[in-house]
């Protein structure tokens, strides 16, 4: 299932595996001449592996098909820049093996909710489909080789996709991250290192790749997710005990607009809609919508939102309240 659409969560919201890995004795991306080779190489071997994966290289799509895939956390930002790159994308589209963004290879497998271990399992199964055909750089003293050393080891980023209104609401969410990072967890915005946490989703995810096995990583993620989401239930009690009042005001008000506005901009469309998927989860607003707050926080973005067209910023916020009128 594609972990944004029938997803009933409401906090923690997706689980993302990745993995980076290289082939042995080439090149990476940024100094490596013939990448076709390469990725003919890596592409035969997924696909004489799995019948369940498509090839699509990157250069033969238009611009906004491609940032739509970003978007929707199909492939990274990163892989906007340049030409050359490809990705083959499973069926279900709950899988992704970006090829030469910052490494050879990118594997992401992203589930609805919370399932760190059955992302994970996935992952490794379609990881040794791609080494039955390839060789990967891996060293016996540092494990897997990568582009950048912050990844060297493991090679894994395993992370989860949070919706954190009331932490943030109520000025924890620093608090959190800092705690967090204490222990090697990362906390940032809604598509990863530098960006903003927009609709208050953010990512939670290991920053320490080598020194621990992937189970170690998995299990220190699931602790600190879990604490996360018990402080989020607490911080939405105390809303409703000690600002019951203002919080249904600020909610109804966010549901009004985006029922009623004729004009929207991303950001703002995805605060209001944080409110009310926050809202609805806690029984205060209706639940009528053809599809859940979090499908329209995704399918609301510049690029999905146009369809492949080319339209300027004002049509598009045209565009975009129309689609949430129609559908939330």
């Amino acid at each position: 299932m594609i972990w944004y659409k029938d997803n009933k969560n409401d906090i923690a919201v997706s689980t993302r595996i990745r993995l980076a890995r290289n082939v042995d004795s080439v090149p990476f991306p940024n100094a490596l001449k013939n990448k076709t080779e390469v990725e003919d190489k890596i592409k035969d071997a997924v696909l004489k592996g799995s019948k369940h994966f498509e090839f699509v290289a990157l250069d033969d799509l238009k611009t906004e098909i491609k940032t739509a895939l970003a978007e929707e956390h199909l492939i990274s930002p990163q892989m906007l820049e340049g030409s050359g790159k490809a990705i083959l994308l499973n069926k279900e589209r709950t899988a992704s093996i970006m090829l030469m963004e910052e490494d050879h290879i990118r594997l992401q497998v992203i589930e609805p909710g919370l399932a760190i271990d059955e992302a994970y399992e996935f992952a490794d199964k379609i990881d040794d489909i791609i080494e039955s055909g390839v060789q990967y750089a891996f060293d016996e003293e540092f494990g897997y080789l990568t582009a950048c050393p912050t990844n060297t080891g493991t090679g894994m980023r395993a992370s989860v996709m949070m919706h954190l209104p009331a932490l943030t609401m109520t000025r924890n969410i620093a608090r959190v991250a800092a705690s967090a990072g204490n222990l090697g967890i990362a906390v940032r915005g809604m598509y990863g290192e530098g960006t903003e946490a927009d609709g208050n989703m953010y990512q939670i995810s290991n920053q320490v790749t080598m020194g621990l096995t992937e189970k170690e990583i998995l299990e220190k993620l699931k602790t600190i997710v879990n604490q996360i989401i018990d402080m989020e239930k607490k911080a939405r009690e105390a809303l409703a005990k000690n600002n019951a009042d203002e919080l249904s005001d600020r909610l109804f008000r966010s549901y009004g607009t985006l029922k009623y506005a004729r004009s929207i901009s991303s950001k703002e469309a995805k605060s209001l809609l944080s409110d009310v998927m926050l809202g609805q989860n806690m029984g205060i607003l209706p639940k009528e919508g053809k599809i859940t707050p979090l499908e329209c926080i995704v399918r609301i973005a510049p690029s999905f939102i146009s369809a492949g067209e080319s339209m300027t910023p004002a049509e598009r916020d045209k565009k975009r309240a129309d689609f949430i009128r129609d559908n939330i």
